[in-house]
């Protein structure tokens, strides 16, 4: 019985609904739906486009070598606190060079081609390509687009911990160094704090 309570109360909701949306209040609110919905719309597209706008260009993160450098030696001094027996330590870290910039360019290729006939057969054929790269220029046209930037690369690294006075923990610092900075075991040196 009370199935047929709650169809009833459905089917009045409906009805009340229809009227609704039949008068002249009701195709004032279906307008300012649609109103609100294409303001949203726009309101959407206008955010949006200045998101994108900004994403297109890589952001570079300009920090000099030394600073590149202090960022590892923190990260990998958290690390090394991390591994049982090594204790408090000191990591410092060499770089072979700066950071290296490679920049977006544009190529514009020319090729001029010309035939010459002996009797209808092509005698001798000859090409000439002529290729262009220049830099993209963004901003006011001063500064050049950054396709991506190499991160200088490891020359060696000191590690002075409480545990390296133990063949085990030097192993464990060495190879733990040696994998997250991707270089040789051979350019890690471990030893004991003072």
């Amino acid at each position: 019985m009370e199935k047929n309570g709650q169809g009833t109360k459905l089917s009045e909701y409906l009805g009340a609904a229809k009227a609704f949306f039949k008068s002249k209040q009701g195709a004032y609110a279906i307008v300012a739906i649609g109103v609100a919905g294409m303001l949203l719309i726009g309101l959407n597209s206008f955010l949006g486009k200045g998101a994108d706008s900004n994403d297109s260009a890589p952001q570079v993160q300009d920090i000099s070598m030394e600073e590149y450098a202090a960022q590892l030696e923190d990260k990998v001094g958290d690390l090394l606190k991390s591994i049982e027996g090594v204790g408090n330590s000191k990591v410092m870290i060499t770089m072979e060079s700066a950071a290296e910039y490679v920049f977006a360019q544009e190529e514009k290729s020319n090729t001029d081609r010309t035939q010459d006939y002996d009797e209808e057969s092509p005698k001798r054929v000859t090409e000439r390509t002529q290729t262009e790269n220049t830099v993209i220029l963004v901003g006011s046209g001063k500064e050049a687009l950054v396709k991506t930037q190499i991160q200088p690369k490891v020359k060696g690294v000191a590690v002075v911990c409480d545990g390296g006075d133990s063949p085990v923990i030097q192993q464990r610092v060495t190879q733990a160094v040696s994998t997250v900075l991707d270089v040789l075991t051979s350019q890690v040196m471990v030893t004991k704090l003072k």
